[in-house]
C-alpha cells in the first residue's frame, strides 16, 4: 500500500472513532463501515441540517 492510501485508510478510520465517541453516524458512512472497521455501530443517525449549518461568521466588513 502506498503511503496515500495508508493515510486516507487512517484517516476513515479517525472519522469512524470520532463518530462513535459522539454516538452518530455522519453523512457518508453506513453502518457496514463501523462493522468492516471492527467498532460499534453507534445509535442514531446525525441530522442533515447539522451539517449544513456553517459555525463561522465573519463580521468584518468586506473593503477589498
Amino acid at each position: 500500500m502506498c503511503w496515500a492510501c495508508e493515510e486516507e485508510a487512517m484517516w476513515r478510520r479517525y472519522q469512524l472513532e470520532v463518530a462513535v465517541e459522539r454516538g452518530e453516524i455522519p453523512p457518508g458512512f453506513e453502518p457496514a463501515d463501523f462493522e468492516a472497521a471492527g467498532l460499534p455501530v453507534p445509535p442514531k443517525r446525525a441530522a442533515a441540517s447539522a451539517e449544513a449549518a456553517n459555525p463561522f461568521a465573519c463580521d468584518a466588513p468586506d473593503t477589498a
